[in-house]
């Protein structure tokens, strides 16, 4: 029953892109050394374990009150 079917116009395929544009050597060595620059520009603004205030669980422990905590 094909002459119920609407007839389907297909279009033409896309044209082909364009061939790549090839880097140099030059090229190659800046974008590597703008990677790494930017790598390590990100790893200075982090924060972390290293920007925080940690306390130590060597400080003598306070005995003149009477509650027992988790240090003593």
């Amino acid at each position: 029953m094909s002459f119920l079917r609407p007839k389907v116009y297909t279009p033409p395929p896309p044209p082909a892109p364009p061939p790549a544009i090839e880097a140099g050597d030059e090229d190659t060595q800046r974008a590597a050394a703008m990677a790494q620059e930017a790598t390590m520009e990100e790893r200075r603004k982090r924060k972390g374990r290293g920007s925080t205030i940690m306390t130590s669980g060597l400080a003598a422990p306070d005995t003149e009150g009477g509650t027992p905590t988790l240090l003593g």
